[in-house]
């Protein structure tokens, strides 16, 4: 591994850490494609597990007792199966395609939200982000199939965060109550991901070391990240990441 791969992959996980305690979302969806610029798509996805579990533990340190503990009794059976199923899809899914798909999924998430901050911004300023359009999904039915699809799609892409963002936010909850769900939650399902990915093989005792490694800088960007939070506009903080993703999308597509 060369100096560059090394700081390659130091940025990736210290920008996931921002991302994670200051947007909430989309950091694994900026950490996948960001690793497989160095690494085998699905290295990179087994590394990802470790470091994002890091950033997690901070964030239930910050929320601890702030979550929805009905929900996630309800949630965590059935996206402990997803984690079973997505495991399956990546064994079967061939490097090349897999790294095709991380580039093409990092295009498409990134240009829907650059257009949609743009509609809303410039376009439609009384839209809420919150979607008021969507009725309220309160069943049981409802929570089943998101916590099952948001953890296939966390094991698949590091992307379960953008499913269950929109299933919490249509519960209305506080915010506290909101991110600290969110967080116990993938802290938990990312705890699920690396016994799985270790099943399979995509993380071996060189990936744990090199996360351990990196932890320090992990833990100093999950420290930035909630400083940002209360500092910088969460718009122009989000653009940001959203340009680095597709940009990142159209080199892995361009590499594949």
């Amino acid at each position: 591994m060369s100096y560059t791969d090394i700081i390659i992959i130091a940025f990736a996980v210290f920008g996931s850490a921002v991302i994670k305690n200051g947007v909430g979302v989309g950091a694994g969806i900026f950490l996948l494609p960001f690793l497989a610029l160095v690494l085998p798509a699905k290295v990179a996805l087994g590394l990802g597990a470790p470091a994002m579990l890091i950033s997690d533990i901070i964030g239930v340190r910050n929320y601890w007792g702030e979550w929805d503990k009905k929900e996630l009794l309800i949630l965590m059976p059935f996206a402990a199966l997803g984690v079973l199923l997505g495991s399956y899809l990546v064994v079967i899914t061939p490097d090349t395609v897999f790294k095709h798909g991380v580039g093409v999924f990092a295009l498409l998430f990134a240009s829907h939200q650059i257009v949609k901050t743009i509609r809303i911004r410039y376009f439609n300023p009384a839209e809420t982000k919150t979607g008021t359009s969507i009725e309220r999904m309160q069943s049981r039915a409802y929570t089943v199939l998101f916590g099952f699809l948001g953890g296939i799609a966390s094991t698949v892409a590091h992307a379960g965060g953008l499913m269950m963002s929109v299933y919490m936010l249509q519960k209305r909850s506080n915010p506290r109550t909101f991110v600290g769900t969110l967080v116990l939650f993938f802290a938990l399902i990312n705890l699920f991901k690396i016994f799985a990915y270790s099943g399979i093989g995509i993380i071996t005792d060189q990936v744990l070391i090199l996360v351990l490694a990196f932890s320090p800088i992990i833990i100093i960007g999950g420290v930035l990240g909630n400083a940002l939070n209360k500092r910088v506009s969460q718009e122009l903080f989000r653009l940001i990441v959203l340009t680095l993703i597709f940009l990142i999308g159209l080199r892995l597509l361009w590499l594949a």
